[in-house]
């Protein structure tokens, strides 16, 4: 692996950065975690993360807010919005993920005015099968946002960027090319698809996992519309993709994640905390015996449970069904023994 060198004790600080700004959803998709979780507030961000981080995320490329729920949906948010855009983080992309139903005119006239990036879960083209996935009808409203931001960004001469999400279940494979295109129509810069993490039994039947020719072939229509409409994309991995050698994966160094409740995590899909930013300092778990095992363990090929069966690791992980479940030790747990129990899906003997 030719790779350039890494240092496992860091002294420049993440890049990327993302709070865990949950807040009640109003939506209640199929293939969403859920769960109860404090809110994110104006308060609690300068009370807390602030405190924590302000450095550090003011010297970071990009800061997200993404929870649980909606965090569009929170009190004060245009007071909000004001702040981390003027005084808290004026010179960093703030980047927002949301399901797109609060961008209302006066929402849209502060995304508009500062360095920001949205993320909208829109998941389909299509009224009634959005609808099906979001538990909400929601489809046309959604829509009729993100018409008229789009017309106020050219207006304006934002650098607002939008990028669509489509997690790709076998409900909505089919209409990924026309989603594709779709999203080129409205305005969109990008479209971002990717499979869906199985976080219960339930979900199961929903992951292409099952359909893994039918997936390859959609796959390819999808990217093949993407060239016809100039839109940059970011598909998943092919199912029955051969290459089996190790990669390291950059969230070690560049990647933190912590939420409302302390909590951090090293990506999004780590099975457990990596430390909490309520009893600990940023640089204690930056540079702490968690970060370090990950970094190690990338560097000597020797990567940490949650990392081993991942993708993002090798990339022939995609045939394999762990890298579709959860990291989550019991939830996964859970769901390997019943797969073992009720499927013909090969299984490992052990993890």
């Amino acid at each position: 692996m030719k790779e350039k060198k890494r240092n496992i004790i860091l002294s420049e600080t993440p890049s990327y950065i993302t709070i865990g700004a949950h807040y009640k959803c109003n939506a209640d998709c199929i293939f969403c975690l859920g769960g109860d979780y404090p809110d994110f507030s104006l308060e609690f961000y300068k009370s807390f993360f602030e405190k924590k981080l302000l450095d550090v995320m003011r010297a970071a490329d990009h800061v997200g807010f993404c929870g649980m729920g909606e965090v569009l949906l929170m009190p004060k948010l245009l007071e909000f919005l004001d702040y981390v855009n003027r005084e808290s983080l004026p010179d960093v992309t703030k980047v927002f993920t949301t399901n797109g139903t609060p961008l209302k005119a006066a929402v849209r006239e502060k995304l508009t005015d500062g360095k920001y990036s949205l993320i909208i879960s829109l998941h389909a083209s299509e009224p009634e099968l959005h609808d099906f996935l979001l538990g909400k009808k929601s489809f046309d409203l959604i829509i009729e946002n993100i018409k008229e931001l789009v017309a106020l960004k050219k207006k304006k001469n934002s650098n607002l960027h939008i990028n669509l999400v489509f997690l790709m279940t076998r409900h909505n494979m089919d209409n990924l090319p026309d989603f594709i295109r779709f999203a080129s129509e409205i305005g969109a810069e990008r479209v971002t698809c990717g499979h869906i993490t199985i976080f219960n039994i339930d979900q199961l039947k929903l992951s292409c996992f099952l359909e893994q020719d039918k997936t390859n072939r959609i796959l390819d229509e999808a990217r093949k519309v993407a060239e016809e409409v100039s839109m940059d994309i970011s598909l998943p991995l092919y199912f029955g993709e051969k290459d089996d050698s190790p990669q390291i994966c950059d969230d070690p160094w560049n990647f933190f994640y912590t939420e409302v409740q302390g909590s951090v995590n090293p990506c999004c899909n780590a099975g457990n905390h990596i430390g909490y930013l309520n009893e600990d300092s940023f640089e204690d778990i930056w540079n702490g015996e968690g970060y370090i095992r990950l970094r190690r363990g990338f560097i000597e090929e020797k990567p940490y449970k949650w990392c081993r069966y991942c993708a993002r690791y090798k990339k022939s992980n995609i045939n394999d069904i762990r890298s579709h479940v959860t990291f989550r030790p019991e939830t996964r747990k859970e769901i390997m023994d019943y797969l073992e129990k009720n499927t013909d899906i090969p299984l490992p003997k052990n993890e």
